[in-house]
């Protein structure tokens, strides 16, 4: 009997212990996940792929260490989608330039082939006819009677 209650005080301490060491830890990993999750919610990513970084280093056993990559995994390949829809947008400019310089470039080729056209005449300004002289104003004689 002795060695019985023994047996199972050691058990009910290792469990104790094992509690005692792991509760904490989990609790902790598990605030630190929330922060990770509110930086993820404010687009703040550096700051919660460090938080998550750190739950999964300093809390490698735990629930939250779990979700943490899972997490840091999702992010990375969100970050990966955008890299690439960059990509595709940067191309599709490069060759609207790449177009648009070859057009420049035909047209520069056509003009030094081709003649310079001839210079548009310089319009001229109208000049406004003079006006008229006065007519001068002869005294008109009054006839007497």
């Amino acid at each position: 009997m002795v060695v019985l209650t023994a047996i199972v005080s050691s058990l009910l301490g290792a469990v104790a212990v094992y509690l005692v060491l792991t509760v904490p830890n989990d609790l902790q990993a598990g605030a630190m996940l929330q922060s990770a999750k509110k930086s993820l919610a404010a687009h703040d990513n550096e700051t919660a792929r460090a938080t998550l970084s750190k739950i999964v280093q300093q809390y490698p056993r735990t629930d939250a260490a779990a979700a943490a990559t899972v997490a840091l995994v999702a992010l990375a390949n969100e970050e990966r989608q955008q890299l690439a829809n960059d990509i595709v947008s940067l191309r599709r400019v490069a060759d609207a330039q790449q177009k648009a310089l070859t057009a420049l470039g035909a047209k520069v080729e056509a003009a030094t082939v081709a003649p310079p056209p001839p210079p548009a005449p310089v319009p001229q300004p109208v000049a406004k006819p003079a006006p008229p002289p006065a007519k001068k104003k002869v005294p008109v004689k009054k006839r007497r009677r």
